[in-house]
């Protein structure tokens, strides 16, 4: 037994050792941090992101694949496919965004079968379950002409191509779809009646030819071996004086088309006019399959009704009545049908999934008896303006606020008594409040929504998003929540602004938002004034005009309801004040406005000579180059910026100033040249005076201009064609050691004939930027931060100091002591400053920025394909805690010290006294 533990004594230490070198291994691995993501334990703490595709072109019901969807192609050139129950987005392919992305054909069998482009094109095929490309071939056609009005479907396995020549044949080439075999030669048929207003219902090309009175209804079957026209004389189907063909909105079982009311079908060669009459003009109608036969949709949008659906049968003529419903409830303007599939119930009941696309962009899957499963704000795909509304305060604080107001005047106008009163009834209403709180208890605070008041840090606001479908949103910002959507069909917003004329932190005046715009029809002014917090009508709530607006602006002082009046100047250099009564408050103010086209630039000067304010022009500036450049971008500094410091102090203690400057415009034109191809040139103009401050010339350059403009300095992107690469250039505008006005004193475009000492510099982007923005705070204390959104859908934040145009290549003892970065060609793009961390964002088209209440903290909006919101610190969060700060420690630690403390102090009194007895 001896032996035996002495053999097995060394062993046994060896695997203690063993073992405690493992220990070893495990802690020093615990210490690295092998987590891909930045930030990890705040992911989706401060930030959301949401998908959309674009309005619906086609869509069609998967019925192949066990997960249940519904395959959509979209005005965006996106190929999607959205889950049947809840409309999410599966999976998604982001095409060009050009022409070569334009989605022209959409198939659904075993595959997904799609043609891009527009000469050369690309036949795709998809897997219907992930999405995966499985094939992929390309066509390219010799002649380009009429390529805009080709046609495509599949037919018996093979895709057919159908190009007319109007007046002359069509050409139709037929090819395998997997491998792009074409079938034989292209056929060219026989067709000089073809015309513009031809539809095509696979595989029949149907128009009407012919002069006035003796017109004729033909057709043909293009992929038939023997040409056979089928003509019938129009009058035997219509009497209307303007006939029109249209298609049917979806994939039809039966070939057919709408011929003004009428529908008409092809059978055996013939046409066939059913007895189902079109109950609206403005109808939508599709011809779908069940279980008990093809079926007749329609559906519009009546003014008593509202929402309207209607099913016949075909063969029957019968209106089936378990499909068809009114709705006055549900609101789609000029409902579209996308895709319809209808089968049947074991009890003999149909039971139709209707997919609805409004004028609004919105997608609508409806189901029995007007129960819509979801919807999906396709609009949001595309935002052209963003505007954050603070919150109103609760009404515990409003009354507060209202007491400090009201003690105020009670100075001059009221006693103590008066006031004491006040502060009593203040007081009873806080604890009514507190009341009413402990007795709903928690149950029912959770069945509530958090109610819409301005929280301690004013991180809580609402976010008016305008849409290029003329629909508004109310959008929560902390979770992304529609609280609100108003469409106006009228909207042109091709240039429309938003301003916020007056906040919520007036109360009782309610919040009051304009947006400026065109009327669709008249190309004239139209002007929406609603409240932000409810979306609802107020002040000139929509206001037609009778003229084209050139320029709109917003005068920073308030009348006696707060309200900050707007300006319009129209094509007739008059001036229109809303309100009117605002109108002795316009003086001294000047507009510019930039002709797109002309690239001439004029300065009006406004003022008010007791009844009128009238506009007059006082200076223009030619920027055309000769007739080759046009204005592309004019950027001005925000109104409601605030400047922290006038200067900069220099490493020797002396003060460079800024040249701050609230009238400088940046104006980016854009147009070929003779010998440097293309030419963008970058000019600051004094939108006083007129004079021209700084111009630069970049040759061999084209957009994206992308431009940055705040307090005195200016930025803006641009590709540069000769190297291949991004720059970005730089700004910054001095007035020098000394300043031109007093200290204290406005800034005053006439005063100082001087002019400003512009430093400059270009740096390398080495991404493609989609995107640009700048941080904005609200005293302006933090950092200056450039938020670029790249076209590989990441959003990189870059302190201004990376871009600053005072960066030397070797900086002196000054420069450095100053802390200067030098100066390196090519900005870094680390992956620890994408905010957006792995959450890829595609095809961003514009970053939205807005001051909170936390001075350190700059709230951020991406928009495009994707929505995302997050909220960035540029110089850290220095006036808030950190989320794990642990306040348990710290309480404890603060006891044990209070305790200490008075322990320390008995026993040391206690010492002194026995001390003093000895």
């Amino acid at each position: 037994m001896g032996n035996l533990s002495i053999n097995l004594k060394p062993n046994f230490m060896g695997l203690l050792k063993c073992l405690n070198s493992i220990n070893w291994f495990i802690v020093f691995f615990s210490l690295i941090n092998l987590s891909m993501c930045i930030y990890e334990d705040q992911i989706g703490k401060f930030d959301w992101r949401q998908s959309y595709v674009g309005r619906i072109k086609f869509a069609q019901f998967d019925t192949v694949s066990t997960a249940r969807k519904i395959i959509v192609a979209t005005e965006e050139n996106v190929l999607a496919a959205l889950n049947l129950k809840t409309g999410q987005v599966v999976w998604r392919h982001v095409f060009e965004s050009t022409s070569s992305g334009n989605i022209q054909l959409l198939h659904l069998s075993d595959q997904i079968i799609t043609v891009t482009g527009s000469n050369p094109y690309l036949v795709r095929g998809w897997d219907l379950s992930t999405g995966v490309l499985i094939w992929e071939w390309g066509l390219t056609l010799q002649k380009n002409e009429h390529t805009d009005f080709s046609e495509w479907w599949v037919q018996n396995g093979l895709l057919v191509h159908m190009v007319p020549k109007f007046g002359s044949h069509i050409e139709v080439s037929v090819y395998n779809v997997a491998t792009g075999h074409n079938r034989g030669a292209t056929s060219k048929l026989p067709a000089v009646w073809i015309n513009e207003g031809c539809v095509l219902s696979p595989p029949y090309y149907t128009c009407i030819s012919g002069s006035p009175g003796n017109q004729l209804l033909l057709s043909m079957d293009v992929t038939s071996d023997a040409v056979q026209i089928i003509s019938k004389p129009l009058a035997e189907y219509t009497t209307a004086r303007n006939a029109n063909l249209n298609p049917f909105d979806t994939n039809t079982v039966i070939p057919g088309f709408l011929l003004n009311e009428k529908i008409i079908l092809i059978r055996g060669n013939k046409f066939e006019a059913i007895n189902i009459a079109v109950s609206e003009p403005s109808a939508s109608v599709a011809l779908v399959d069940s279980a008990s036969g093809p079926l007749v949709l329609q559906t519009w949008n009546d003014e008593a009704k509202g929402f309207t659906l209607t099913a016949h049968n075909l063969v029957s003529g019968q209106r089936v009545n378990e499909i068809g419903w009114s709705d006055r409830s549900l609101s789609i303007p000029e409902p579209e049908l996308s895709a319809v599939i209808c089968t049947k119930t074991a009890r003999e009941q149909h039971v139709c999934r209707i997919l609805v696309t409004a004028a609004d962009d919105a997608s609508h899957l409806i189901q029995q008896e007007g129960r819509v499963l979801w919807t999906r704000e396709e609009a949001l795909a595309n935002v052209v303006a963003v505007e954050f509304v603070d919150l109103p305060v609760s009404d515990l604080d409003a009354a507060i606020e209202s007491e400090f107001d009201q003690k105020e005047a009670a100075k001059m106008h009221s006693s103590v008594l008066a006031a004491f009163t006040r502060r009593l009834q203040s007081q009873f209403q806080q604890l009514q409040g507190a009341v009413r709180t402990l007795l709903a208890g928690d149950a029912a605070a959770a069945d509530e929504p958090p109610p819409l008041v301005r929280d301690y840090f004013n991180l809580h606001k609402i976010m008016v998003l305008l849409t290029d479908a003329g629909k508004i949103f109310g959008m929560d910002n902390l979770s992304g929540e529609i609280l609100w959507k108003l469409y106006e069909p009228n909207l042109n917003t091709e240039a429309a602004v938003m301003f916020t004329r007056r906040s919520a932190r007036h109360p009782p005046h309610d919040a009051y938002l304009t947006i400026v715009g065109k009327h669709e029809e008249t190309g004239n002014g139209l002007i929406v004034s609603l409240n932000p917090i409810r979306g609802t009508p107020v002040g000139e709530q929509t206001l037609h005009l009778d003229v084209q607006i050139l320029q709109c602006a917003v005068l920073y002082k308030a009348d006696a309801q707060k309200l900050h009046a707007l300006i319009l100047l129209d094509k007739d250099e008059n001036v229109q004040i809303l309100p009117e009564s605002s109108a002795p408050l316009v003086e001294n103010m000047y507009m510019h406005v930039a002709d797109r086209s002309s690239a001439v630039v004029r300065g009006y000067a406004l003022r008010h000579d007791g009844e009128r304010v009238s506009a007059k022009n006082i200076w223009s500036v030619d920027l055309s180059g000769g007739g080759s450049q046009r204005v592309v971008w004019s950027v001005s500094k925000p109104a409601a910026e605030r400047i922290h410091s006038a200067g900069r102090v220099l490493p020797d203690r002396s003060v460079l100033y800024k040249h701050l400057n609230p009238n400088l415009v940046l104006l980016l034109t854009e147009g070929p040249d003779p010998v440097h191809k293309d030419v963008v040139v970058a000019t600051c103009v004094d939108g006083v005076s007129g004079g021209v401050l700084s111009a630069h010339v970049h040759r061999r350059a084209r957009r994206p201009a992308l431009p940055l403009h705040s307090e005195h300095f200016l930025a803006y992107l641009y590709y540069n064609d000769k190297q291949r690469r991004h720059e970005i250039a730089t700004l910054e505008l001095y007035e020098g050691p000394e300043r031109w006005v007093p200290a204290g004193a406005a800034f005053s475009s006439l005063r100082g004939a001087r002019a400003p000492h512009v430093q400059r510099h270009a740096y390398i982007v080495p991404a493609a930027p989609a995107a640009a923005a700048l941080s904005a705070t609200e005293r302006s204390l933090t950092d200056k931060h450039v938020l670029l959104a790249l076209s590989t859908g990441a959003i990189v934040e870059l302190p201004w100091a990376l871009l600053e145009p005072r960066r030397a290549l070797s900086p002196a003892g000054e420069a450095r002591e100053e802390g200067l970065v030098p100066y390196a060609p090519e900005l870094p793009l680390p992956a620890e400053a994408v905010v957006n961390y792995n959450a890829t964002l595609l095809r961003l088209t514009r970053i939205h920025t807005a001051p909170s209440g936390l001075e350190s903290t700059s709230l951020v909006l991406a928009t495009g394909l994707d929505l995302f919101y997050t909220r960035i610190a540029p110089s850290k969060t220095f006036d808030l805690l950190k989320d794990d700060f642990d306040y348990y420690l710290i309480s404890v630690v603060l006891a044990a010290l209070v305790l200490a403390t008075y322990s320390t102090k008995y026993f040391a009194a206690r010492k002194m006294l026995k001390m003093a007895w000895k």
